[in-house]
């Protein structure tokens, strides 16, 4: 029997989809919280990061987190969602993980105005000691209105 058809090595396969799904999911609270502490830890060190088609960055995560909170910092309202994850893995290490996203932000002021992005995300994901990490995103921005 071969080792991806063992009682055992479905048993982690799943714990990995489940923990890629978390992590995905932590991701957008980050996001919705403001938590750049936690943002950044959802990352391997040398991650490649590409906001481009939204506006933002193609860089690595310490110049994405110096670009994410001022970014942030002048809606009063973030609010992510994240799902449709298809996640496929490539030995025991690496995945790619594609998932939907939409966000609901409101600008500050006196009238309320609201924004809504919606796009994709592409994902390569690494385990590392510390659980599986995104090592690459690229941002896939559908629309927004």
């Amino acid at each position: 029997m071969s080792d991806t058809g063992s009682s055992d090595a479905r048993q982690r396969i799943a714990a990995d989809r489940l923990e890629i799904h978390e992590l995905l999911a932590a991701y957008t609270w980050a996001l919705t919280d403001r938590d750049w502490t936690t943002w950044r830890s959802l990352f391997t060190d040398d991650a490649h990061l590409d906001y481009s088609t939204a506006g933002g960055p193609v860089c690595g995560i310490d110049e994405a987190v110096e670009w994410i909170g001022p970014t942030m910092a002048g809606f009063d309202v973030v609010i992510g969602h994240g799902g449709n994850v298809v996640v496929s893995f490539d030995g025991h290490s690496r995945a790619t993980a594609r998932s939907i996203y939409k966000m609901v932000m409101k600008l500050g002021g006196d009238t309320p105005t609201f924004l809504e992005a919606c796009g994709w995300y592409d994902d390569v994901l690494t385990r590392t000691p510390d659980g599986w990490r995104i090592s690459r995103r690229i941002e896939q921005l559908a629309y927004i209105r």
